[in-house]
């Protein structure tokens, strides 16, 4: 997977210079922010045999770099998160903790007629439960560590985008974010996020 990371960086750093107005035919950089619902199924702990559950409203952001490898098609790295919103009193030896679900993995985003597009993503699923979530943990672990577990998760999503200049567009999509992981005792943990996006896109 180290080698699609690579080859796919190099691709939309070479394809930026060659981008035609109002086409999605060069390098790709989607940053999009929304909110929406989430229900996580959390572990706190290395040996925890229960999951806490927390549901409500959460935040979201997603980053896609690539390019394009066919008409109207583009490969791209992707990088998502979902947080619950506030914190959560956790009734042990925490306090004030938030809760996330990240992902980091390989996707393909397909255009259609007036900019409709539709996407797709899979890979490492992160589970944080901390006083301050990062939106990825550099380090990989293929195992579990106190507040951070690695699993499988994927995205899927839709929308529309309008140019707002040769290369530029901006636009509105809903997706959805699923993930799952487990701890050392293997206790399942459990995400599922549904959200509304703004993005801004180069293309």
């Amino acid at each position: 997977m180290k080698k699609l990371f690579m080859l796919t960086a190099l691709a939309a750093s070479l394809s930026f210079a060659t981008s035609e107005p109002h086409a999605h035919d060069g390098g790709f950089l989607s940053i999009a922010m929304g909110m929406g619902y989430q229900s996580i199924d959390f572990v706190v702990e290395e040996w925890q045999e229960e999951t806490d559950n927390k549901a409500g409203l959460a935040t979201d952001i997603d980053v896609k770099l690539g390019g394009n490898v066919s008409y109207n098609t583009l490969l791209h790295l992707t990088l998502a998160g979902t947080t619950k919103t506030g914190t959560t009193d956790y009734d042990r030896e925490y306090e004030d903790i938030r809760v996330n679900m990240s992902l980091l993995g390989l996707g393909v985003t397909h255009y259609f007629e007036n900019n409709i597009f539709i996407t797709g993503s899979c890979g490492i699923s992160q589970f944080h439960a901390n006083s301050d979530v990062a939106v990825f943990s550099a380090v990989v672990k293929n195992r579990a560590t106190k507040d951070i577990n690695t699993g499988f998760g994927f995205q899927v999503g839709g929308g529309k985008e309008w140019w707002v200049s040769d290369n530029w567009g901006i636009g509105a999509s809903a997706a959805l974010l699923y993930g799952f992981a487990s701890n050392l005792k293997d206790t399942k943990e459990s995400s599922l996020g549904i959200t509304l996006r703004f993005s801004a896109t180069y293309n």
